[in-house]
């Protein structure tokens, strides 16, 4: 006797039956929001439904949206974007975390991966991440770095940095990449941790010049620059990444289906050339992979924030 399907296993035989939701925590127009709509579209052809994007910003390093995603029902027609900031260094540093990633989410996987860097401006007086290390440890305290916030990524990258290289500057958090970026290049702060992305704009004009990059590989925008492992620092390299999840207890065959779809976005030439546009390397890890990913990093990140006393705004 075959005994009868549960409902959520029902659904996953038919499923995708109706448009799919992929909510974005970000506002529109940031990396997050852009890698969603050009995996989102190529997706839908293979899935044959839409999936619309729905940004929902908000709190503390995404924590609204994806408060959102984690609410949903887990019938697959909601699902979110994740980012290294969302699933990592926010849970890690909030005072009191809204989920739980070991535990509230379904794991897709992990789409792309930007690289991030430490950049110097006029008044750093380094040329190469040596000389800067250098400094550090002539006047403890004296160098400062630049961040987009209090426990977001760049801020605990700079607090790794600190602790591989023996060093102690001093931290200046600021209300995300732009202002931080301006007050390097004008000379008040010293060095700035970042992402690649928003960093671009002004190594391109030479306003600041980058001292490392993480991944282990150089990027080809930036070929003349050590990655952090090259410079002696491997500890320091992080990525920002950009993964697909869903809420917890999504059926295993509906979170295949969701995979299989990724992957073969992830894949194509035609994503692949639009995310090197961002200067993004294309991953499409498996859902297993992905979720270990996460609570490895996580782990790690409460470590740095409980020895270094780091909590979030």
């Amino acid at each position: 006797m075959v005994a009868a399907l549960t409902p959520m296993a029902a659904m996953a035989e038919t499923y995708p039956a109706k448009p799919i939701r992929m909510i974005v925590p970000f506002p529109p127009g940031g990396t997050a929001d852009i890698i969603a709509r050009v995996v989102s579209d190529k997706m839908a052809q293979d899935l044959g439904v839409a999936l619309i994007v729905e940004n929902r910003p908000g709190g503390a390093g995404g924590g609204v949206g994806t408060m959102e995603i984690a609410r949903a029902p887990a019938d697959g027609y909601t699902i979110g974007i994740a980012t290294v900031g969302t699933l990592g260094t926010a849970p890690a540093t909030a005072p009191k975390a809204l989920y739980d990633p070991a535990k509230d989410f379904s794991y897709i996987s992990n789409i792309a991966a930007m690289p991030m860097l430490i950049a110097a401006g006029p008044s750093s007086g380094a040329a190469t991440l040596a000389q800067l290390v250098e400094l550090a440890k002539k006047s403890p305290g004296k160098l400062a770095f630049a961040s987009g916030g209090t426990g977001g990524v760049a801020h605990l990258m700079g607090a790794r940095f600190e602790v591989a290289s023996g060093t102690k500057l001093t931290h200046i958090p600021y209300r995300g990449a732009n202002p931080a970026l301006n007050d390097v290049t004008g000379g008040q702060v010293d060095v700035i941790f970042d992402a690649l992305a928003s960093s671009w704009p002004y190594l391109q004009t030479g306003r600041i010049h980058a001292l490392a990059v993480s991944g282990d590989h150089r990027i080809a925008a930036l070929p003349q620059v050590p990655t952090f492992a090259e410079a002696g620092l491997p500890a320091v390299s992080t990525r920002a990444w950009y993964g697909l999840i869903g809420p917890a207890q999504m059926d295993a065959k509906t979170v295949d289906r969701l995979y299989a779809a990724v992957k073969k976005a992830v894949d194509s030439p035609e994503v692949r050339a639009r995310l090197d546009k961002l200067d993004t390397e294309a991953i499409g890890s498996t859902p297993a992979a992905y979720k270990k990913q996460v609570l490895e990093e996580l782990d790690g990140w409460k470590q740095l924030a409980t020895s270094q006393h780091i909590v979030a705004d």
